[in-house]
């Protein structure tokens, strides 16, 4: 091969110096570029084939005709050092390259199997306040963005910080596909002395393997308190319904999870933000829907954190069945205990489905400077089906 590269490049040398000889007349030398370009291509070409091991494309020196009238000589170099690229004679010829016309595809990660999104605290925010000793439920409404279904296999696990007195595992109740939310609750004690407290959860599959929220799937949830300085009642004025969930919910023998579900035959509690009433309209304010024990005679009851009464207050709520619950009899109660003395009547209202609601407005003045724990009660008057019973923002005002 570089036999050949030698006689194709001497031939062309030869032929070069011969026309630089030549001697011309005064005439001005046409323009002759396009001939070196031609010239220059064909040699480099030829050069090519070589490398490649082929044969070149032509055995002789080509021959180029001068445009008509040229003379034949001319004192300027046919070949120019400059019009020559450097590329035509390479000292080493490159490797082959394909060019890269697309970027190279990402490599994404895969989407994990156990992922979760949290969505809100749906009680106890951080940093709410509540007294030391105060049970209450701590619940996080969650999404499963993972590929898996979390199967009721899969557990809520107390992983570090303050546990506050609560179970370490808790069981999913109900199966989680992929691209829906769930609530996830524990019920935990506020610790007796004042501070800041916090406790990280995370969930667990079947296998034993932790996950959570965050980038990585394994970041963890939290709740996250303080108690008061001086462990005591809470001040008024009260919101029942905001604070729904920091009452202890319970029928005559169990304790039940809040926020509640609505197929729970021991009985629940939900908040309902615009509830559809018996009367026939929606209204705009939010209401706590409390269904009794799924048994006749059936009861419900919500023990909230002791208040502190002041001259003036009052209890203040709109009571009543929801839209469609025709079979709806139930009776509506309200029970205090001032200072750790005794459960006492406050009231009682007897509610059927009749397409009208109970206002409710009872002066607490007598409790004025008294540490109050407020019940507030549904019992089934005969059978349950069908007590869908609300609480329309109950307060103390």
């Amino acid at each position: 091969m570089h036999k050949k590269k030698i006689l194709l490049i001497g031939l062309v040398l030869m032929w070069l110096t011969a026309a630089c000889n030549l001697q011309g007349t005064a005439a001005q030398p046409a323009d002759l570029s396009p001939y070196y370009t031609q010239a220059a291509q064909t040699i480099a070409a030829q050069l090519t084939d070589v490398a490649k091991g082929l044969p070149a494309t032509q055995s002789n020196p080509p021959v180029y005709t001068l445009p008509p009238g040229q003379p034949a000589a001319t004192s300027t170099p046919i070949l120019p050092t400059s019009t020559i690229p450097p590329a035509i004679f390479p000292t080493s010829v490159p490797p082959t390259q394909t060019a890269t016309l697309l970027p190279p595809t990402a490599t994404l990660k895969p989407q994990p199997c156990d992922w979760a999104f949290f969505v809100d605290d749906v009680t106890i925010d951080d940093g709410s306040i509540i007294p030391g000793g105060q049970g209450f439920y701590k619940v996080w409404r969650l999404k499963n963005i993972g590929t898996c279904t979390w199967t009721t296999d899969y557990d809520l696990i107390y992983v570090s910080g303050d546990l506050m007195k609560g179970d370490k595992v808790v069981p999913i109740p109900s199966p989680v596909p992929p691209g829906s939310t769930m609530d996830v609750s524990v019920y935990l004690y506020a610790p007796d002395n004042p501070g800041s407290y916090t406790g990280y959860w995370q969930l667990r599959d079947e296998s034993g393997n932790l996950f959570g929220i965050g980038d990585d799937a394994e970041g963890a949830f939290w709740v996250s308190i303080k108690v008061k300085t001086s462990p005591g009642p809470l001040n008024t004025p009260y919101d029942f319904l905001a604070n729904y969930c920091q009452a202890q919910w319970s029928n005559d023998s169990v304790v039940l999870p809040c926020p509640g579900k609505e197929d729970n035959p021991h009985g629940f509690v939900v908040r309902v933000a615009e509830p559809w009433i018996e009367k026939g309209g929606q209204d705009d304010e939010p209401a706590l829907w409390t269904h009794p024990e799924f048994v006749n005679g059936g009861t419900i009851t919500g023990e909230y954190p002791a208040l502190l009464i002041n001259d003036g207050d009052a209890f203040v709520s709109t009571i009543g069945c929801l839209k469609d619950a025709t079979n709806c009899d139930v009776v509506f109660s309200v029970y205090y205990s001032a200072d750790g003395g005794p459960m006492t009547l406050l009231g009682s209202w007897p509610e059927v489905y009749d397409a009208h609601l109970t206002s409710v407005n009872v002066d607490l003045s007598f409790l004025d400077g008294k540490s109050v724990v407020f019940y507030l009660i549904v019992d089934a008057n005969g059978s349950y089906k069908g007590d869908d019973a609300i609480w329309m923002v109950p307060r103390i005002e």
